[in-house]
This record gives C-alpha cells, sequence and structure tokens, in this order.
C-alpha cells in the first residue's frame, strides 16, 4: 500500500473515532482535554511514521505550560502532536478544512479569528481554562506561517492567559530539512501557496526531517508586551542554531 492510502486510511479512521467524542464544550473539564489531547497525540504518531518524517528535539519539551514557536507548515501540528499530548491554539478556517478540520475540532483546538478582535477574549478564557488544567498548549504567535527563512514579529494579545495564571512560557523553533540539510521549502504552507502543492511535495520526499529546538521556559511575570518581543528574540536566536 502506498503512502499516500496509508495516510488517506489513518486519518478516515481518526476522523470516524473523533466523530463518536464530537467537539468538546466550552466549560470541558480537565479531564476532557487532557484525554483529546492524549488522543490526538495517538493519531500524530501514526501520520508521522505513515509520511517517514524523522524528527527530533534539541532542549527540553515541556510537559505543561505554552509552548511558543514559529509557524512554517501544515507538519507543524502533526510533528508538535506527536511529540507529547497537547492541544493547539489556529486560524478559524482550519476548521472548514477536509478531514483534518473535524479532527482539530474534536481534539479540542482553540480557533481564534484573528480579523476579529472581539474574538481574542474569547479564545483567552479558552486558553486559560486548559492552562488551568495543566494542559500543553502550543501557539503560533506569528499569526501566520512563513517560509522559515526569518520570524515574523510576535502578537501579544494571546499570552496573556499565560500571564493570568503564572504558566511557564517555552520558546521553539521549527525547522525542516532534506537529506542535505538546506531548508525544505517545498512543503512550507504561507502566503499565496496553496495546501494541495504542498503536501504532495511531502509525498514525493524520500526524506524529511523535523527538528523542533527548545529553550529554557520564560517568566510570564511581567506582562505579555515585554514577554511577546523577548520570546521573538530567544526564537530568533534558535533559528540561528546550526543542525550537528
Amino acid at each position: 500500500m502506498g503512502k499516500s492510502a496509508r495516510i488517506v486510511i489513518q486519518l478516515l479512521h481518526g476522523l470516524v473515532h473523533f466523530h463518536r467524542l464530537g467537539a468538546p464544550g466550552p466549560n470541558a473539564s480537565a479531564g476532557v482535554l487532557k484525554a483529546r489531547a492524549l488522543k490526538l497525540n495517538r493519531l500524530c504518531v501514526a501520520l508521522l511514521d505513515h509520511i517517514q518524517v524523522r524528527h527530533s528535539v534539541r532542549g527540553v519539551l515541556p510537559e505543561t505550560g505554552l509552548l511558543v514557536t514559529n509557524h512554517v507548515s501544515f507538519l507543524d501540528i502533526i510533528f508538535l502532536g506527536a511529540l507529547k499530548p497537547m492541544l493547539f491554539v489556529s486560524k478559524a478556517e482550519v476548521a472548514s478544512w477536509p478531514l483534518v478540520g473535524h479532527i482539530a475540532s474534536s481534539a479540542g483546538t482553540l480557533y481564534v479569528e484573528r480579523s476579529r478582535r472581539t474574538d481574542v477574549s474569547r479564545v483567552n478564557a479558552a486558553l486559560r481554562r486548559a492552562l488551568e488544567a495543566e494542559v500543553l498548549v502550543t501557539l503560533f504567535p506569528e499569526g501566520t506561517s512563513s517560509d522559515g527563512s526569518s520570524v515574523l514579529p510576535f502578537q501579544a494579545s494571546l499570552l496573556q492567559p499565560a500571564v493570568d495564571v503564572g504558566a511557564q512560557v517555552t520558546p521553539g523553533h521549527l525547522e525542516y530539512t532534506g537529506a542535505d540539510k538546506t531548508r525544505a521549502d517545498d512543503i512550507a504552507y504561507f502566503g499565496e501557496r496553496n495546501l494541495g502543492p504542498c503536501m504532495l511535495a511531502l509525498l514525493k520526499r524520500r526524506e524529511t526531517f523535523a527538528t523542533l529546538r527548545c529553550a529554557p521556559p520564560m517568566d510570564s511575570s511581567a506582562g505579555r508586551k515585554t514577554l511577546a518581543p523577548a520570546l521573538h528574540a530567544e526564537v530568533v536566536r534558535l533559528s540561528r542554531e546550526r543542525r550537528p
């Protein structure tokens, strides 16, 4: 069975399983959130195996709190989700993606409509509940994806829940490369690029390496306006580290 067929079958299996669960309610308990994060982790582990992406983590991936990283590809959630049970904050458009959208919603993904300022307070309330439940949450504060050659400025608004509850905030940097250690630009999903060609590029690749570099957690007590540029500077520093 080909790689594409295995991935589709795994996604369909995940869709059926998560469809039975349904999306967690706005006041879902800590147990429900943790259970959904664990189920997503198991699905992502299987998908990453089918996609045949080799991966590594440099530094310490946190157990709880907020993980803040750059955003490069649709592969980010599969890669990170396979490392450890976690929830994600994502743009609202993901909810409408075929197969993936329904799985993401049922897995407890927190959607934000960044074009609506009033939506931030709703998402922050849900994000705060997840942090208080001691679930690891991943946030992409650039607000959009890029080709990975640079780190876009961070938006501070969604950092407020971490400040409110005193959660640790861990800076991280994602990178995808080929066997020759050059950046895998063909799978970067950003700007005017369409999702389909990026996915086909990944399927055609014989070798893809995914790396997450984590710095030590940062103190959130100084406030989000101070935390955002400090996190950005640390992610930029991580981006300049060379592969051994």
